[in-house]
């Protein structure tokens, strides 16, 4: 199956989606983090905090990254014009390969 693409359409698409991974790269998720680490003295609630900021951090390192790889695979398909609905397919799929 072929699947014709609006080159325009998918343009945009993909300056909306970089646009988002830079938004969420501007993000200061570790203020939060910082400011509540005192919040309850004698406890182990900073070293809590630090590992949630960790976590936080990579997890939305990772959505940017994969939000990247969408841009990618679209900025490749956009000059083609046409594209076979299955290599389009391979090509978001392969995002999901740990390896």
């Amino acid at each position: 199956m072929t699947l014709h693409v609006d080159p325009e359409a998918l343009r945009t698409f993909a300056a909306f989606v970089a646009d988002t991974a830079d938004a969420i790269d501007e993000w200061d998720v570790g203020e939060p983090y910082a400011v509540s680490q005192s919040a309850l003295p004698g406890t182990e609630f900073a070293a809590v905090c630090a590992r949630a900021f960790t976590a936080t951090d990579q997890a939305l390192s990772n959505a940017c990254s994969r939000l990247r790889e969408v841009v990618a695979i679209t900025d490749g398909v956009e000059n083609d014009y046409v594209v076979a609905e299955a290599d389009f397919v391979a090509a978001l799929s392969a995002m999901d390969q740990h390896g």
